[in-house]
């Protein structure tokens, strides 16, 4: 089933008249927004209350402690407050925290040399780390082929929005 059968079509008109308005920083911001929304479609099927591996990945976006942390030196770095890792069950702070680790990530990527990081690459830094992926050379190709099919489905999930 596409994305577009899920969504009604006035959404997507409206998502893209949104889209057309908005300066370069709003687009990109609304665009990381999306972004952050398919993760959690991917990760969890937005499901705020999600554990998994061994109870160390919690919530809608399936966040590690050390993506906890990550996430908050990009809010602190922002002028933002941090928010506790004990404090992961309440919602917004789960999207604040997706959508700050996914920040982190993509700025990570444009320092590692990546001048344009694609969806799936942000999202592999996301759902596989950073280092892990900085390891490999930013190399698609030696990623784990489940990490390389969750971020087409993700890449999938955003362009489809974003058309």
């Amino acid at each position: 089933m596409g994305v577009n059968s899920l969504i009604p079509m006035n959404t997507l008109a409206t998502l893209a008249l949104a889209l057309a308005s908005m300066t370069p920083p709003q687009k990109e911001k609304a665009e990381m927004v999306i972004l952050m929304n398919s993760v959690a479609q991917i990760e969890s099927g937005m499901n705020f209350k999600a554990v998994g591996d061994r109870g160390n990945a919690k919530g809608a976006w399936q966040m590690h402690i050390s993506a906890w942390i990550c996430a908050n030196q990009w809010r602190k770095k922002n002028g933002l407050p941090t928010i506790k890792r004990e404090d992961w069950q309440n919602a917004e702070n789960q999207k604040q925290m997706g959508f700050a680790y996914l920040m982190w990530c993509k700025e990570k990527l444009i320092e590692g040399g990546l001048k344009n990081p694609s969806w799936q690459e942000i999202y592999v830094a996301f759902g596989w780390g950073y280092s892990n992926f900085k390891d490999v050379g930013f190399d698609m190709s030696k990623v784990p082929q489940a990490k390389r099919d969750a971020a087409e489905r993700v890449d999938n999930i955003v362009k489809e929005l974003l058309k």
